[in-house]
């Protein structure tokens, strides 16, 4: 195929999965579409060919370093600070499910399985790069395609289950008009005085090209980084953690890869490269590996439920609350954003009630979210990559 050719066929369904997604307020995620859409496409003679033609393999495991460091930047510790139950919660609530995926998973979908989809249960697009990239340099390629049916069909089984608990726990918050008082409204918080940081170039250097070499020259540290540690800690978690080092001393901006202008193309570039392993996936590989899948996410679900209601007791928060941050492992921005709008437009009953259940359900849900998927579960990947 004409190698522009193929670049414009693949933004053509990723443009596709994007509008769906945004259509259908990420029921239908982005990820599911262009993986259904290439899978039938490839089972109806669209050439497997078309990511080398596009050059897709070579640029797209080059760029995930400079997007996971980015991600690094878009850290708020203010707001972590803020949210330290959530942050508990998610944390502690997504180890669980993916420690119960891999101890019990392995007698039942073999050990190679359960570590290969307990990560990606943990978070989406960046773990599943991590695993992907991991399981290729082990000679495991064949388990790629699992990863990616666990990232394309997780929120079916995530977003169901916490939107029927967050709605149960809205109305536990309407039962208490003493606690619903408390969030009718918002209280504005002082701007904090903007300072310099050790690091932070002078104004002349805000430029979008500088910031992308940034991003590209911290890559690269966290590049030789990991080759010290030979490979057994990631690259992809050195990126992140100094993503966020460098933002902390002023070198990186915050966001910058969309500071940058280049995220829209780098971040199709890195969700694209996921899906290569389809490109050789037949109907028959996807249907036998079916009953690892729903098994993989039922015990997935089965121990965040679990670590939910106990987390909920120590930390005294409602349980729905509380399994749902857990869950935000399964399907992250933006359906962190929308779910407990819905679910404040649902169930509250006048205009003050929704307002007040939008701002004690969405910052919770949200930084479950970023906690979860944008960080945990890149540290995830990594450390379960090294034991494979």
């Amino acid at each position: 195929m004409l190698p522009i050719f193929a670049l414009a066929v693949l933004l053509a369904i990723y443009a596709l999965g994007e509008i769906v997604a945004q259509k259908t307020k990420a029921v239908l995620s982005m990820t599911l579409v262009i993986a259904l859409v290439l899978l039938v496409g490839f089972w109806c003679g669209l050439p497997p060919t078309i990511f080398d033609d596009a050059a897709i393999p070579g640029a797209g495991m080059l760029l995930v370093g400079i997007l996971i460091t980015s991600l690094g930047t878009r850290i708020d510790f203010a707001e972590l600070r803020r949210q330290w139950k959530t942050v508990i919660i998610g944390v502690v609530g997504v180890s669980v499910a993916v420690a119960g995926i891999i101890l019990v998973g392995q007698f039942v979908i073999g050990r190679d399985m359960a570590m290969a989809g307990a990560p990606i249960f943990a978070g989406a697009n960046t773990a599943s790069l991590v695993m992907i990239d991991a399981l290729g340099k082990k000679g495991l390629s064949e388990l790629s395609t699992f990863c990616i049916l666990m990232l394309v069909t997780q929120n079916f089984v995530g977003i169901p289950v916490a939107s029927q608990l967050l709605r149960k726990e809205a109305k536990d918050m309407l039962a208490r008009p003493d606690q619903l008082r408390l969030y009718m409204h918002t209280q504005a918080e002082a701007e904090e005085a903007k300072r310099r940081k050790p690091l932070q170039l002078p104004e002349m250097f805000a430029k979008p090209s500088v910031y992308l070499c940034k991003l590209a020259l911290v890559a690269t540290v966290a590049n030789v980084l990991a080759s010290l540690t030979k490979g057994k800690i990631h690259y992809f978690v050195f990126a992140l953690l100094l993503g966020i080092l460098f933002y902390e001393l002023g070198f990186l901006e915050e966001d910058s890869l969309t500071k940058s202008h280049a995220s829209t193309f780098i971040l199709f570039i890195t969700t694209v490269v996921i899906f290569t392993n389809l490109a050789n996936t037949t109907p028959q590989q996807v249907l036998s590996m079916l009953p690892a899948l729903l098994l993989c996410l039922g015990i997935g679900v089965v121990f965040a439920v679990a670590a939910g209601f106990v987390l909920a007791k120590v930390l005294k928060v409602g349980t729905g609350l509380s399994i749902s941050i857990i869950l935000t492992c399964t399907f992250g921005f933006p359906t962190t954003l929308f779910m407990p709008q819905e679910v404040a437009q649902a169930i509250g009953r006048t205009d003050e009630e929704k307002a007040a259940l939008r701002n004690y359900l969405e910052p919770k849900m949200i930084t479950g979210g970023f906690v979860t998927v944008t960080i945990f579960s890149v540290i995830l990947a990594g450390i379960v990559a090294g034991m494979l």
